[in-house]
């Protein structure tokens, strides 16, 4: 079981995919038309990291697409099958896209407890934006240190509860296989994203919680109201490098979340085409980037093609962890 743990964080890589940027049809050239708005779905609550990031991208995609307007809507809820499902159902007509995290929107549609009334063919998967390692945080006033506290603190037969963004989203999947390898039980507490989770452990009304870094998580560890346990990634954190991995705290586990952007089925090419590209040329203004650098925000653009493909590989990779979702 610990490999395929293993097999579904990591084996869903694009690397040596060359893909050149798509070019804009003629056809494409009244998108967007002028005076209608472009909508952003953030499937989870406002305040969290990946509803920062994007209220960071909305100005410089609205320049790059020449938009009239552009705006963030959240609609938290479910792991964010709430979200997910309004973006599903809308007009793909391009003027409503959002952000589909994974491997949460996978794991969502993959469970039959969830009854999710969509799946990849539902979606039009457009760009790839951000991928970021998960970290286990406690607050500044708790007992834990280290990854070890909190297993050796399960295992002493207390209750350990660790808030999470959702069922099988990737804090859940974490913690599992924290579980798995250290043979102890936590009690998880799903929320609807990363400000709620944050609000959790900042209240003391869980022990532990898994985010990932970026927007306020950073300001809040800066500050020292948060302390993070470990990092679930393969090498130090480039915010934070004096905070451990979880490997080398004998707990050899890598996991991330990735935020790509997406539309419902049934969006024409050309618009697809032209969003990817605009959303390209946002992502590499210099000014966005030094402010999402400095946010944390692990900036890693997909085309369509690479998203595609990076989403199907995640999705082969991840079915195994279903059964798990309950362990």
């Amino acid at each position: 079981m610990k490999n395929k743990f293993k097999l579904a964080i990591t084996a869903i890589s694009v690397a040596g995919l060359v893909v050149n940027a798509p070019s804009v049809s003629a056809s494409s050239a009244t998108f967007p038309a002028k005076g209608k708005t472009i909508t952003i779905i953030v499937p989870y609550d406002a305040g969290g990291a990946g509803d920062i990031g994007a209220r960071m991208l909305a100005p410089y995609f609205k320049e790059a697409i020449g938009a009239t307007n552009v705006e963030v809507v959240n609609r938290p809820g479910a792991g964010s099958q709430v979200g997910i499902t309004a973006l599903a159902a809308s007009a793909p007509d391009g003027y409503t896209i959002g952000f589909t995290h994974l491997p949460a929107t996978i794991t969502t549609y993959l469970d039959p407890a969830r009854a999710a009334t969509y799946n990849l063919s539902k979606l039009t998967p457009i760009s790839m934006m951000v991928v970021v390692p998960t970290i286990l945080v406690a607050r500044a006033e708790s007992k834990y240190k280290t990854i070890k506290d909190v297993v050796d603190d399960a295992k002493a037969g207390n209750k350990v509860t660790v808030s999470d963004s959702g069922i099988l989203s990737d804090g859940h999947i974490a913690s599992l296989q924290l579980q798995q390898l250290a043979g102890v039980k936590f009690q998880a507490v799903h929320s609807s994203g990363g400000a709620a989770t944050t609000a959790d452990v900042l209240g003391g009304q869980v022990s532990v919680g898994t985010l990932n870094v970026g927007g306020a998580t950073n300001e809040l560890i800066k500050s020292g109201k948060l302390r993070i346990l470990g990092v679930f990634s393969s090498a130090k954190d480039i915010t934070f490098p004096t905070a451990k991995t979880a490997k080398a705290q004998g707990y050899p586990i890598v996991v991330s979340t990735s935020r790509a952007i997406s539309g419902p089925a049934g969006m024409s090419t050309a618009n697809v085409v032209r969003i990817s590209n605009a959303l390209n040329k946002a992502m590499k203004n210099p000014e966005f980037v030094a402010k999402a650098n400095a946010a944390g925000l692990y900036l890693k653009f997909m085309w369509p093609v690479q998203l595609q493909r990076y989403w199907s590989d995640m999705e082969k990779a991840t079915q195994p962890l279903i059964a798990l979702k309950n362990s």
